[in-house]
């Protein structure tokens, strides 16, 4: 039987689609029930929306079944404990109250080896019910990262928040290859530094030294590798090529460009990379397919009262 993983999500309204979009990178396709079945590994601590991931190691058609064969999982030298993975399809499922999860789990836990322990254990496993199907597995809590890059000590208030750059450097690069990445407007580094924590390396630039010396303190204050590098110039200044380019538009008072600039830095991005990541608060695609890029991809995301749309494109 193929390894498989199991993943529960977790989204608000406004951050539905954008979810959805780094889903379909992740896995190849959506799953409107907030759960995902894939033989696919991600850490689930990449992403601000997985909630746990469950690496099945056995599935059944009933709980018979599956509590029949729970003997065979665990050590007799391990500590450990068995949860219900929860997930919005249950609510499909009849007979599968608080007591019926409850007891379905220490019934398991019954037939396991190994010493039960609710507080430490040294393995956590999980059991759940998806489509019918009974499935057992190592249970994997998400952990927020992002949550600590929040306050960074450089900032400005219409740069991307966190949970979004995090996301954004997943679709560019879901399953974190060794790409050549750049992001050739990069402000004070937000991109940079959720990119980073992921051992994903992505080269940053801007015109504006003052933002590239913001970068560069933000990713030190975490640690991270000043070998990000992170360089003052323009985007019509790079040369060679890349993988793959983020490019968010800029927008604000400080930093509004015209449309014809714009335009011009989509055309730049569309000259260094493959495959580039746009963010934009005003309709591009036309400039978009104007610069030889096709739109493959695309969500909308709110902060405040600002809408950007997410647009992934790659050359014709």
């Amino acid at each position: 039987m193929a390894t498989n993983y199991i993943y529960t999500y977790g989204y608000n309204n406004e951050e539905g689609a954008l979810a959805l979009m780094e889903m379909r990178a992740f896995f190849g396709y959506t799953a409107t029930n907030k759960v995902v079945l894939s033989p696919i590994s991600i850490d689930p601590s990449r992403s601000v929306f997985i909630r746990e991931k469950m690496h099945v190691l056995l599935e059944a058609d009933s709980q018979e079944e599956l509590i029949a064969r729970a003997h065979e999982y665990g050590r007799w030298d391990e500590s450990f404990k068995v949860i219900f993975m929860k997930h919005d399809c249950l609510k499909e499922q009849s007979g599968f109250g608080n007591a019926e999860r409850l007891q379905f789990t220490r019934t398991i836990g019954n037939e396991m080896p190994g010493s039960l322990d609710l507080k430490n254990p040294d393995q956590v496993y999980a059991v759940t019910v998806l489509e019918g199907r009974f499935y057992f597995g190592k249970y994997e809590k998400s952990r927020p990262v992002w949550l600590d890059h929040v306050n960074k000590p450089q900032g400005y208030s219409t740069a991307l928040n966190a949970r979004t750059a995090r996301t954004l450097v997943n679709i560019l690069n879901p399953h974190a290859e060794s790409l050549k990445l750049i992001d050739p407007c990069c402000g004070i580094g937000t991109l940079l530094v959720e990119a980073a924590s992921m051992d994903i390396s992505m080269i940053g630039r801007d015109k504006n030294p003052l933002a590239c010396i913001g970068a560069r303190e933000n990713l030190a204050h975490y640690n991270y590798p000043l070998g990000m590098d992170v360089q003052v110039g323009l985007i019509q200044d790079v040369e060679g090529s890349y993988d793959a380019a983020v490019l968010d538009l800029p927008y604000n008072l400080y930093t509004h460009s015209s449309y014809d600039q714009q335009v011009d830095l989509i055309h730049h991005a569309a000259r260094i990379a493959d495959r580039v990541l746009i963010v934009t608060i005003e309709p591009m695609d036309e400039a978009i397919e104007a610069a030889g890029l096709q739109i493959i991809d695309r969500a909308e995301t709110i902060k405040q009262r600002f809408k950007r749309e997410v647009l992934l494109c790659e050359k014709n």
